[in-house]
């Protein structure tokens, strides 16, 4: 799968060049738009495009609990609908706990708002393991866990495997994606190595075909690649 943040690029090319199959959209908060004018839309009309997921976007960042109590009752409403629609993502989970942004009463409400409408609608939520947070409960009914290891530091990256054990022991119960950030870090940033990149990759890869995981994300900061100067690009 695929983190798009950039509505406007066009995906095709990495859809049909790297065989992505599920995208994560990036739809602003509900404000009755039509179905045709969201971007989870416009992706699931890209070639080998079968599912996207909708994401309730981090109170940090903007969203009052009030949209986004509106905004999981409308995506649950269109998933009803569109089975394209594979679930919704609830964006940085316990870090808008940890720093204060949002309680976990409030992400029970909206959690509850979705369930509510659709029973059958996946839920995931991050976990990022080498932050510790499996000092958290996770007592939520949500279904998949996203493993995401940001940061990108040569350090981090050689206990990738070691984080991602920690955190598929956590969830025995819950279908877990592994997240691949190409692109991340404090300040500018940091390109994982491509030796970094096939490593991890290759784990990946191998804990799917154990049936440890049941699929990869990769995410990528697109505008660092349509505007690097140095001509770096995803091959």
């Amino acid at each position: 799968s695929l983190w798009n943040h950039e509505t406007r690029l066009d995906i095709s090319s990495l859809v049909d060049e790297l065989g992505f199959n599920l995208i994560w959209t990036h739809d602003p908060a509900y404000t009755d738009q039509t179905w045709e004018e969201t971007h989870m839309y416009r992706c699931l009309q890209v070639p080998g495009v079968e599912y996207v997921l909708a994401k309730i976007e981090r109170a940090a960042w903007g969203w009052t609990q009030e949209q986004s109590v509106r905004h999981a009752r409308w995506v649950a409403e269109l998933s009803l609908e569109h089975s394209g629609i594979f679930g919704l993502y609830l964006n940085d989970f316990y870090d808008e706990i940890e720093d204060g942004h949002r309680t976990e009463e409030q992400w029970r409400e909206i959690i509850d708002a979705a369930k509510s409408v659709n029973p059958d609608l996946k839920l995931v939520a991050p976990h990022y393991p080498h932050r510790s947070q499996e000092k958290h409960d996770f007592d939520f009914p949500i279904d998949g866990v996203i493993l995401n290891i940001w940061g990108n530091t040569p350090e981090l990256m050689a206990g990738a495997e070691k984080h991602l054990a920690t955190g598929i022991s956590h969830h025995p119960n819950r279908f877990i994606i592994a997240g691949l950030y190409l692109h991340s870090g404090m300040g500018e940033g940091r390109w994982l190595s491509e030796d970094e990149f096939k490593n991890v990759l290759r784990h990946y890869v191998s804990m799917m075909n154990e049936n440890k995981i049941a699929g990869f994300l990769v995410l990528v900061n697109f505008t660092n690649v349509l505007n690097t100067s140095n001509g770096q690009k995803i091959s």
